[in-house]
């Protein structure tokens, strides 16, 4: 059984103060960047959304990724859209990322850090970092696997506008020191942090064990939900994993935004971590795990179960390159999750149920 962490303490009322205080103070260091015309300028993920095809080639040198002892290299990087080149051989920093991705998988997360005098050319704004999500394995697999993770994101943006924005697209890998090794993949680009934070006006705050009274019930129980939904174990708003928290000084509370679904069930990456709880007979079992609202954990999916039809319509037509065949799996499972909860009584819609689930995916 998934034991509920005990986050309460005497001073729970002052923390919860101070917490307030600090998301507050935060809101003063929000700030955008203009044009010449004094108009909000877009940034370069922005710009690239506009687009319905994206290739980017990549050059660096391929024993960088594993060989450096920096968490950075140098590359070159350009950008070609439906329209013609975007970007032209222009120095950037990639950041590299997940040192369990590093040491298990052939190319690891990376962070795209531009120039910020290479946007500036562009007429964009100084949002210069950008998450790519890679291959972890060179095979159908690894490919299969981003698709998957990609439905997840679109899958929870159209629950919510709290929620990362995503943009697919194709990657060329070039060794700077042997011109004739290359690899072809996709990824995904996921919305950067200060781009969220100007879409919904909120602002970023780096907290572990937030109080309750401090947290937005309403997307804190979709997150809960979602991730119940897709059976991902691997997040915690207690611990800051997989969990982001924005403060919205309009609620003066601070919502939540998960993101990295690589360790769901769904996307059944064969090189996730074991993450089996209690209770759990088979890898697609699934938990429903909470931290924080435990005495509204059964409204949580109360509310959760109006998504049903939307959910399920959007597995089946969501763009993307999966498969019919590949869809109806996860339709499936998605649709067992929802009758599922419907035949369960109220009190037993506690944290730490189980559901099992034999068949694949």
């Amino acid at each position: 059984m998934y034991l509920e962490p005990n986050i309460s303490c005497e001073f729970c009322t002052i923390q919860s103060y101070f917490m307030r205080i600090y998301g507050l103070l935060l809101l003063f260091h929000i700030t955008f960047s203009v044009n010449g015309n004094g108009q909000e300028s877009m940034s370069i993920f922005e710009q690239l959304s506009t687009h319905t095809s994206i290739f980017i080639t990549l050059s660096y040198p391929f024993d960088s990724l594993y060989k450096t002892q920096s968490e950075e290299i140098d590359a070159i990087i350009s950008i070609r859209t439906e329209n013609g080149m975007f970007l032209t051989d222009e120095a950037i920093k990639v950041n590299l990322r997940g040192k369990f991705r590093r040491m298990t998988c052939s190319m690891p997360p990376l962070l795209l850090d531009f120039r910020k005098s290479t946007l500036k050319d562009l007429g964009l704004n100084k949002h210069d970092e950008v998450k790519l999500v890679t291959h972890c394995l060179e095979t159908a697999e690894g490919q299969e696997n981003l698709l998957e993770e990609r439905l997840c994101y679109q899958l929870y943006e159209s629950l919510t506008p709290y929620a990362y924005r995503t943009l697919w697209l194709t990657v060329l890998y070039c060794d700077q020191l042997n011109p004739n090794n290359t690899l072809q993949s996709t990824g995904f680009m996921i919305e950067p942090d200060k781009d969220l934070e100007a879409r919904l006006d909120v602002k970023e705050a780096k907290l572990f064990n937030p109080p309750e009274d401090s947290l937005d019930y309403e997307t804190y129980s979709k997150a809960v939900a979602f991730n119940f939904l897709i059976g991902n174990l691997d997040w915690s708003v207690i611990m800051a994993r997989n969990a982001k928290l924005f403060f919205d000084k309009k609620q003066a509370e601070y919502i939540v935004i998960p993101y990295d679904f690589d360790y769901c069930n769904i996307v059944g990456a064969s090189y996730r971590r074991s993450l089996l709880s209690d209770g759990i007979e088979h890898p697609n079992d699934r938990v429903y795990k909470g931290e924080y609202f435990v005495h509204r954990s059964a409204e949580i999916l109360d509310s959760f179960e109006a998504t049903k039809t939307g959910v399920l319509h959007r597995i089946l037509s969501m763009p993307g390159e999966l498969s019919e065949k590949h869809r109806k799996k996860i339709w499936k499972y998605c649709e067992t999750w929802y009758d599922f909860i419907r035949r369960k009584d109220r009190e037993e819609r506690v944290y730490g149920l189980v559901m099992p689930y034999k068949g694949g995916l």
